[in-house]
């Protein structure tokens, strides 16, 4: 597939694709975080074994947890799903959602690390226009993260779950949010869409550039619409054997390429049943376009709405960790403290659970 239009990116956006950091201190910061890491687990943590619940450093974090960072993502909710919700085509709701789904990747990518959060941790917040949002750790092993965003008036319901997996891969870190979301509107029109790879480069040497790739599917059974978007897609003529015989320069790898399409009968998966309404293009740091109609771009400075949180949460709320407070005011050795605290509090507790459940399960046998 062959892609001639260039597209609006942000100032961070690497030249050869991606979201750069520079914060080179930071960077620095995190290396020393990393080399020390490497030579506690040695082999298992290059192996592709998941890294997510291994214990770092407060340092190399920021006083936010996860389920703070979540709501990042979403940063376009009144915008685009607002404007999903009151459309009558379901190809423009689509559309819109598309568009909210993959201008908000950018806002995700925070160069330092959330807290992990605690099982039963909330986070209580809204949005300026009135969209409720509630989050929630459901699982400690696998880590597993619920959400609900209510619209005003309820004029749509985003739901989902998520499991973060990350693995340590030589100079990189892959990752992926697992799991489905789900906007629901009032119209009894539902859409689901799955998150593609995560790719953090540079984490040892070089550049640090996280990067977005792969395919990922947009989901209307009602109306029997349907999105593939594949990122950084394969193009021709960028040449074989590491650039030679090439005839083109190739795309930043941001940039991505799919069609909106309706089905017959009922399987996905059948490409001959599928009938293309109309392609999708763009780069996730910067633009979307519906065919060459533009949808999203950033240089239009379209707001991007900061979640507020609750005036009286629950007393589970993350806001209340003693370790996340102790890092706002700067105080690293309290954070450090009481983050190997609530940890170890959290493998007690899991200890337990799997007695409780082991016991239950005798006896019924």
């Amino acid at each position: 597939m062959t892609q001639s239009k260039s597209f609006s990116r942000l100032p961070e956006a690497h030249p050869d694709g991606g979201y750069k950091f520079s914060d080179e201190e930071e960077i620095a910061r995190q290396r020393g975080v990393v080399w020390d890491v490497l030579k506690q687990l040695g082999n298992n943590l290059t192996q592709g074994h998941n890294i997510i619940n291994i214990s770092l450093p407060v340092k190399i974090f920021e006083p936010r947890s996860y389920l703070e960072r979540l709501v990042d993502a979403w940063c376009y909710a009144p915008i685009f799903l607002n404007k999903a919700a009151y459309s009558e085509d379901p190809v423009e709701k689509m559309k819109q959602v598309i568009c909210f789904a993959i201008a908000g990747f950018s806002n995700t990518c925070g160069q330092r690390k959330p807290f992990n959060p605690i099982l039963g941790e909330t986070f209580q917040a809204h949005f300026e226009d009135g969209t409720e949002i509630l989050c929630e750790q459901t699982s400690h092993h696998p880590p597993v993260s619920n959400w609900q965003l209510f619209g005003p008036d309820k004029c749509y319901h985003l739901h989902g779950y998520g499991e973060w997996t990350a693995s340590f891969r030589g100079n990189y870190v892959k990752g992926q949010q697992k799991g489905v979301h789900v906007v629901d509107f009032k119209d009894g029109n539902t859409i689901k869409y799955l998150l593609p790879e995560v790719w953090v480069r540079g984490i040892v040497y070089g550049e640090r550039v996280v990067e977005y790739d792969g395919v990922f599917h947009f989901r209307d059974k009602k109306n029997k619409l349907g999105c593939q978007i594949h990122i950084n897609p394969p193009q021709e003529g960028t040449g074989f054997f590491f650039g030679w015989g090439a005839t083109k320069k190739k795309n930043p790898s941001d940039y991505f390429t799919g069609t909106i399409f309706r089905i017959k009968g009922e399987d996905y998966d059948d490409l001959s049943a599928r009938q293309t309404i109309c392609t999708v293009e763009g780069s996730w740091v910067g633009q979307i376009d519906f065919d060459n109609t533009t949808y999203w771009d950033c240089e239009t400075g379209l707001p991007k709405f900061q979640p507020i949180p609750v005036d009286d949460p629950l007393p589970s709320d993350c806001r209340f960790r003693e370790d996340l407070k102790a890092l706002q005011a700067g105080d690293y050795d309290e954070a450090a403290k009481w983050k190997a605290e609530l940890e170890n509090k959290q493998r007690n507790e899991a200890r337990l659970r799997k007695l409780g459940a082991d016991k239950r399960k005798g006896a019924q046998s």
